[in-house]
């Protein structure tokens, strides 16, 4: 980018940082997939470095561009600042005037930080910041200068856990479509989940046809985020739906009180299928229905909720 601003902010990239890129980019099968997470490894080290200069505390276990899993399921190149949220840090390359916005990174976060990476010069430019985006394609002109994130990064308070978050879908997720490979609203197939993740144990017939989505969700009142999987087999008719939360971090455990609980087509709970978590390494919801109906699932700790909406 040929940026006209003079308060640019240029980080060295060292050997600490490429040896962290490679690590964390060697997870991927794709080598599209694989230079993209290396490249938002790079520019997530940079803004942290800038943070620490400035005396802002940062939070690496949080940080999903530095998380194992989320970085292996998702593409994403999250910063999490200490009482203040998830910034994503978004890499380009020299003479790029645009950058891609992964839809999966709109989802609470705080605001977006512009990272120019020159891996000749070995080099991170801090290009500025931008607190909102309407688009998969923001233009780098559109980014503010630095001293507009400090100004905002000073008024924005960390969210109150006290009020009630309910996140209801506004496109319900077309189950029938993941036979086909289209995913959306966040999902991922089968082979983005994380080699580390149990087995989900079908019914033994004959004549199956099954696959397995992940999406990972965020909430304010949680200080990691979890791994939602949804299994489906079509055996006949029926379908078996097993959806299943783990950890979506280093952790062993699931933070204690997280409940899922299965909601009908008026999104009213159904009292027995529902999971608390207490010393759980997963929590598990499991049963049948038939092709067209819908049904929503509730995720919760204290006050607050997500809820994701289906149709088989």
């Amino acid at each position: 980018m040929d940026s006209k601003q003079s308060n640019l902010i240029t980080i060295p990239i060292d050997g600490r940082m490429i040896a962290k890129a490679e690590k964390i980019s060697l997870q991927h099968r794709s080598t599209e997939k694989s230079r993209q997470s290396y490249l938002n490894t790079l520019a997530v080290l940079a803004v942290d470095f800038y943070c620490k200069c400035i005396d802002i505390e940062t939070d690496i276990p949080k940080s999903s561009g530095l998380n194992n899993i989320l970085n292996s399921l998702l593409d994403t190149a999250g910063l999490f600042i200490k009482h203040k949220g998830l910034l994503e840090c978004l890499p380009v390359l020299p003479k790029q005037d645009e950058c891609y916005i992964p839809p999966e990174v709109k989802e609470g976060c705080i605001g977006y930080m512009g990272v120019e990476i020159n891996e000749v010069e070995r080099k991170a430019t801090i290009l500025g910041f931008i607190k909102s985006v309407h688009s998969q394609r923001l233009l780098l002109t559109s980014l503010q200068p630095l001293e507009d994130f400090l100004f905002y990064l000073h008024k924005l308070q960390q969210p109150s856990s006290i009020n009630v978050k309910l996140d209801i879908e506004n496109t319900i997720v077309q189950l029938s479509k993941w036979f086909d490979g289209l995913f959306d609203l966040g999902w991922q197939s089968e082979l983005a989940v994380a080699k580390s993740i149990a087995p989900i144990n079908t019914i033994n017939v004959t004549k199956r046809t099954e696959i397995t989505g992940a999406k990972i969700i965020k909430m304010t009142n949680l200080s990691e985020p979890v791994l939602l999987i949804l299994h489906q087999l079509q055996v006949e008719d029926e379908v078996e739906i097993v959806l299943r939360v783990y950890p979506a971090s280093e952790s062993i455990f699931l933070i204690d009180g997280i409940k899922m609980t299965l909601l009908d087509i008026d999104n009213h709970p159904i009292p027995r299928l529902e999971n608390v978590s207490k010393s759980s390494n997963w929590l598990q919801l499991r049963f049948k229905g038939n092709v067209g109906d819908k049904f929503g699932l509730k995720l919760s700790l204290d006050t607050e909720a997500v809820v994701e909406q289906f149709v088989i």
